[in-house]
């Protein structure tokens, strides 16, 4: 009896990490062709304004934390949400509250509505457009 529980265990455990594997491509290619450039272009602009700025990235995901005289604003990350049959990135961000004594995480899609779309739909401005969103909107109210 117990042969075929080993067995559904084994074949279980070789499709999850196919799947994985599968995935993990196409969300490092997004990262790189689509989010990466998006954080070099909103790095520019905020240091400009005399912000500090740190990129970081991985297969997985990719972080931009923005500064203001050595206290951090904003942790926006992106990464990607698996659903049956794709993978669509989400925005992680992390801000602070209260003149900065209160630490607020909130996710949030790229775009709204139904997941009808692929990684390959998600464009650098949508990724720009979503961290200014939170950025102007969060940011404001930690005054």
């Amino acid at each position: 009896m117990s042969d075929w529980k080993q067995n559904l265990s084994e074949f279980l455990q070789k499709t999850d990490k196919s799947r994985q594997k599968e995935k993990e491509p196409e969300l490092s290619r997004f990262i790189a062709r689509v989010v990466m450039p998006a954080f070099q272009e909103i790095a520019a602009e905020m240091e400009l304004h005399n912000r500090e700025v740190v990129m970081r990235n991985t297969a997985t995901s990719a972080a931009i934390v923005v500064s203001n005289n050595k206290a951090e604003e904003i942790r926006y990350r992106v990464q990607g949400r698996t659903f049956p049959h794709t993978v669509l990135p989400y925005a992680e961000v992390r801000y602070r509250e209260r003149k900065g004594l209160k630490l607020i995480s909130v996710e949030s899609m790229l775009r709204s509505g139904l997941p009808n779309y692929t990684l390959d739909d998600v464009t650098k401005e949508e990724v720009i457009s979503d961290f200014l969103d939170h950025y102007m909107r969060r940011v404001k109210g930690s005054d």
